[in-house]
């Protein structure tokens, strides 16, 4: 119970700040910064030098999920850190480095964007793909501004297995970059989102049709990454009711029931479901979907999609979640835990320095002052 030293509201945000265990790792609060695209990679997807500071201002999260990271030269993505070359990992080693001196815990996000790409992003000789032809219409940033997909070319199977190699091969350098784990982006209708789904899978042989053909792949990838890494060091992210990239129709319930439940088996260091898309309300009925889904998850859950501190906590404590992911609220707040902490100002976003750019918006948002 709350003693005279103690608020009520104070009692209640308490349980934001206590320790968790997540997979092999004990990390000091369940305030985790969410995996964000800010396209500032270098030519050749290194990062810049300015991103070991970007991550290591923010090393107070109990976890940081670094953004989405190529895992191959057609992933798709414009100015994408990637983690398939010496460069890149070495330039990634320079993040885990000064994460891990201010004693933070960072997962590396692995991503191929799939159908969501444009055939000006495209190496010679490669094409937008994706595990059927099924265009969509959400825009994709190019070099000039936006645009509309290239619509995907089917995958052909021998392509199957080189991404599945791609994966394994991006799992092993995350290893070698010093990153403490790995996060398999499967949500976004990007590549293994698209194969799970009935909408935009429609192949007639092993990786279609059923739901265990669709999670074949994500099987195989998963699989790959934990005689890697060990089961307590691999996430996987998923988001059963977006429909970001044109996805979220047909039978989600029985597609993600399906996939969930066999995930569950692994002993994964978490799953990370994106709940709600930024600036939208979940109608009720999906709410409702999302949490018949969550029954069938056992491990650590990590809720993401519009939390503020208080809804974070009431997640939380209603044993809906085990941590919460923060997105724009990290970006704009390097000190976040401590901005929650002292119930303090949030710093104001500065929308047009999203995505692209140097410094402005990156690196130079201000800290509390002690």
């Amino acid at each position: 119970y709350p003693t005279n030293l103690l608020t009520l509201k104070d009692f209640f945000m308490s349980i934001l700040f206590e320790p968790t265990q997540i997979g092999r790792y004990t990390v000091r609060n369940r305030i985790f910064m969410a995996p964000m695209s800010r396209y500032r990679a270098l030519e050749g997807g290194i990062n810049p030098k300015s991103t070991a500071q970007y991550y290591s201002q923010r090393a107070s999260a109990g976890l940081i999920m670094a953004e989405s990271t190529r895992i191959n030269n057609w992933s798709g993505g414009i100015n994408c850190p990637g983690i398939y070359t010496d460069e890149q990992i070495a330039s990634w080693k320079e993040t885990t480095e000064a994460v891990h001196e201010k004693g933070g815990v960072i997962f590396l996000q692995l991503w191929h964007a799939g159908r969501a790409s444009h055939e000006s992003l495209m190496p010679e000789g490669r094409d937008v793909v994706a595990p059927s032809a099924i265009p969509i219409q959400q825009e994709v940033m190019i070099e000039n501004g936006m645009a509309t997909p290239t619509p995907p070319r089917e995958l052909t199977l021998d392509e199957i297995a080189e991404l599945r190699a791609d994966y394994g091969h991006a799992s092993r350098n995350a290893l070698e970059a010093g990153f403490d784990g790995i996060e398999i982006h499967a949500a976004g209708g990007f590549l293994i989102d698209t194969f799970l789904q009935e909408t935009t899978n429609k192949r007639d042989d092993q990786y279609g049709g059923s739901p265990e053909n669709r999670f074949r792949f994500l099987r195989e990838v998963v699989e790959d990454a934990i005689e890697i890494w060990g089961a307590d060091r691999v996430g996987v992210k998923l988001s059963p009711t977006s429909q970001y990239n044109n996805v979220g129709d047909g039978n989600v319930l029985d597609t993600f029931k399906y996939t969930i439940s066999e995930l569950n088996n692994y002993g994964l260091a978490f799953l990370e479901v994106n709940e709600e898309m930024p600036f939208t309300q979940l109608p009720p009925e999906k709410r409702a979907l999302l949490d018949e889904l969550r029954s069938y998850w056992t491990g650590p859950y990590i809720g993401n999609g519009n939390y503020t501190a208080e809804t974070g906590a009431q997640r939380i404590s209603d044993n809906k979640a085990t941590a919460i992911t923060y997105g724009r609220f990290f970006l704009a707040n390097p000190d976040l835990p401590e901005r929650f902490r002292r119930n303090a100002e949030l710093n104001e976003l500065d929308v047009n320095t999203f995505y692209g750019g140097d410094h402005k918006g990156y690196t130079d948002y201000p800290f509390l002052n002690n």
